[in-house]
């Protein structure tokens, strides 16, 4: 398993477009095979998001054919200095549903 967190200096309505943008792109031509795990928070400083995947080869998968696919649909670009991983490897994952907040209607 692979697992990272990244901080975005950016407001929670920023991530609640992409993510709504990237669910718009998987629900239409499917991918994100391998994600086990993604939340994400508003913080003091923006928000941050956790992700687990089986692989890291699926991590870059998805990054190199849905997300940027997402983000040309929703109009956002990528441009600008990207955040850096604080990277784990993740010792046990549990999931046993999925769940929307309120935050994501």
């Amino acid at each position: 398993m692979y697992g990272y967190v990244l901080h975005f200096p950016a407001p929670i309505d920023a991530y609640l477009a992409m993510h709504k943008a990237v669910l718009d792109t998987l629900s239409e031509d499917g991918g994100g095979e391998g994600l086990l795990v993604h939340f994400a928070y508003p913080t003091e400083q923006g928000f941050d998001l956790t992700e687990v995947w089986e692989s890291k080869d699926q991590l870059d998968a998805f990054n190199r054919d849905v997300f940027p696919k997402a983000m040309s649909r929703a109009g956002l670009t990528m441009d600008g200095p990207q955040p850096t991983p604080v990277e784990f490897e993740p010792a046990a994952v549990m999931t046993p549903r999925a769940f929307n907040s309120e935050a994501a209607d």
